[in-house]
């Protein structure tokens, strides 16, 4: 199997259902999807030796234009996907805090591209684990936000005094986290817990060290 057609069997979906009907967002994601698998099957098409290429035109042509077309469209997927993703993030809390978030990774996606190049966008699978995350805490204040060079959310809440809670979406599983807060015997030390969980398990485990569900929602 092509590395192309295996990036393309991991992109397909499950087929709807009757009880599924897909909405319109989920459409167009099906929509490119099917264009990316043509264009991955083509690909492969084109790069077996027991197929003539037309006249005028040598396989390296034939693989070369094929490539150039998946990777155009497999942009735009992601494109649409991020910007989706977003939305989804936006609709999952308060009104109020979810366009505010919405406006800032619009704001943070725009710098990205401008001082990364224009290929360069926020990472999807990220993305899904802040949505996953936030998901856990509908009602949780607006988080300072902010992005790594590689696309990376990282959110951060700070509560007075002393206290800080951060974590930063290392792909859509998995969370590195760390926690600040002055030390109960001794106010002027800070106390310091880090660590990697998974997305469903992470504010558990910091709830645990600290009550920070109330820093984030207080």
């Amino acid at each position: 199997m092509s590395s192309s057609t295996a990036v393309i069997n991991d992109l397909l979906p499950f087929a709807p259902t009757f009880f599924n009907v897909p909405s319109k967002a989920e459409k167009m994601d099906l929509f490119y999807k099917d264009l990316l698998h043509e264009t991955a099957l083509n690909l492969s098409r084109a790069s077996m030796s027991g197929i003539e290429p037309p006249r005028n035109e040598t396989r390296a042509d034939r693989v070369s234009t094929s490539e150039e077309d998946l990777a155009e469209l497999t942009g735009q997927w992601r494109t649409f996907a991020v910007s989706e993703q977003i939305e989804r993030i936006r609709n999952c809390c308060d009104p109020k805090t979810g366009k505010a978030i919405a406006e800032r990774l619009g704001t943070l996606r725009q710098c990205l591209r401008e001082e990364e190049g224009r290929k360069m966008d926020i990472s999807l699978d990220s993305l899904r684990a802040m949505h996953a995350f936030i998901e856990q805490i509908p009602d949780a204040r607006l988080p300072q936000i902010s992005l790594t060079t590689e696309g990376e959310v990282y959110l951060r809440w700070k509560s007075e005094p002393g206290r800080l809670f951060s974590i930063h979406f290392l792909d859509d599983r998995r969370a590195r986290f760390a926690i600040f807060y002055p030390n109960p015997r001794h106010l002027k030390m800070i106390n310091r817990h880090s660590g990697y969980e998974t997305i469903d398990t992470v504010l558990t485990s910091a709830d645990r060290i600290c009550a920070v569900r109330e820093w984030i929602t207080g």
